[in-house]
């Protein structure tokens, strides 16, 4: 079953992390080499991209879609008085594009974009652009890398006399035929493009499904170049963190499941939800399991973000942790927990973050209410 390779790959993941004294032995093509520089470019720019918040549903949302949120200059003031030195700007650009071979950007989506960006900077913030929700390339790789490239190009162009602390992201969470094999030729195409306008911007890249950490054994980088970041998202325990979700299928329906496990009384499912056997094995070990096997617990994630810096002090290169976080539907006690368990082990392995999101589904923030929901503050930054 899925899940039983999911959790027996946590496991292995959590044995080898706490296997200290073991050499760690990374599994990349040859062509991958090691940095000796760990004081490079890459490592000083990731340095003001600590603590971060995700900008998400907003201009990553659909033209013409209205469940998204809205993002005003005072946002940027509570986020920088929150503790966050960093937000990450999802956008969607290439539903702004126009034909090939061209793929001309509109006028609206830059204007959209230097809005986040100049109030960021104001704020004295850092700010992550990327390509958000390119299916169509991860779809067909091939027939959409001219667009991608000519996109890139673009953006490119129009910031290339931004401050060093505006990064680009190439790709957020390649998937399904955008595999991360499929992904280095094309990542490097377009990273020679970008340094023909952007010579010493920072780039980040994703190892491919969905940046899967366990992806970065199939990455390979370009040998001259110093100013990479890799990045790689995380939101396990899945079915904690995503549980209510309606878009995630129906293996999160299961409400109620708290961190860390195990509960004071069992979980009892719905029995009218259609779970499947893997699910179900999970929801019997979350309710017998103590915390430190348990899978609702800091197990999910602990091997995870240690093979994540493992694999950084090795190539030095410097990894991120773009997304993280728990859906609004978790009860606001294990929310807290979780993001503070998560923030603590990150902390410990010294790699920067962007939670998802500000205001939205997985929020931080209260609109209504103007503050961060009950717990978050403490979590993320010990206030």
């Amino acid at each position: 079953m899925l899940l039983h390779r999911i959790l027996l790959g946590s496991l292995l993941l959590a044995s080898l992390a706490h296997a200290e004294d073991a050499a760690f032995v990374p599994l990349n093509p040859a062509e991958m080499k090691p940095l000796a520089n760990h004081t490079s470019p890459a490592h000083q720019t990731a340095a003001h991209f600590m603590h971060g918040v995700n900008f998400g549903n907003y201009l990553e949302v659909p033209a013409g879609q209205s469940w998204g949120v809205q993002i005003t200059t005072n946002d940027f003031v509570h986020v920088k008085a929150e503790g966050f030195d960093h937000v990450r700007v999802p956008v969607a650009w290439q539903q702004y594009a126009g034909p090939a071979p061209d793929f001309k950007l509109s006028d609206t989506i830059f204007a959209r974009v230097d809005f986040m960006v100049t109030n960021a900077q104001a704020r004295g913030l850092a700010a992550l652009v990327n390509i958000h929700g390119y299916d169509e390339f991860t779809s067909d790789p091939a027939k959409e890398t001219d667009k991608l490239i000519a996109l890139w190009r673009q953006i490119a162009a129009h910031y290339a006399a931004a401050p060093d602390t505006v990064v680009f992201e190439l790709l957020n969470e390649p998937k399904d035929a955008a595999t991360t094999t499929v992904l280095n030729p094309i990542y490097t195409r377009v990273i020679a493009e970008i340094r023909k306008t952007n010579p010493r911007r920072t780039i980040m890249v994703a190892p491919g499904r969905w940046d899967n950490v366990e992806e970065l054994k199939n990455l390979t980088l370009p040998g001259t170049e110093d100013n990479l970041i890799v990045t790689i998202h995380c939101y396990e325990p899945f079915y904690f963190t995503h549980q209510g979700a309606s878009w995630a299928g129906p293996d999160v329906q299961v409400e109620g499941i708290q961190f860390p496990g195990p509960p004071s009384a069992p979980l009892v499912p719905d029995p009218n939800l259609k779970l499947r056997e893997g699910v179900r094995h999970w929801i019997e070990n979350y309710n017998q399991l103590p915390t430190e096997k348990n899978p609702s617990g800091p197990l999910a994630f602990t091997g995870r973000l240690k093979l994540a810096r493992q694999w950084a002090d090795y190539y030095g290169r410097p990894v991120y942790v773009g997304e993280y976080g728990a859906y609004t539907r978790a009860d606001p006690k294990s929310r807290a927990n979780f993001y503070k368990a998560f923030r603590q082990v990150l902390a410990e392995d010294k790699l920067g973050w962007a939670i998802w999101d500000w205001n939205a589904g997985f929020r931080y923030w209260d609109p209504r209410k103007q503050e961060p929901l009950p717990g978050m503050q403490e979590a993320l930054f010990g206030k």
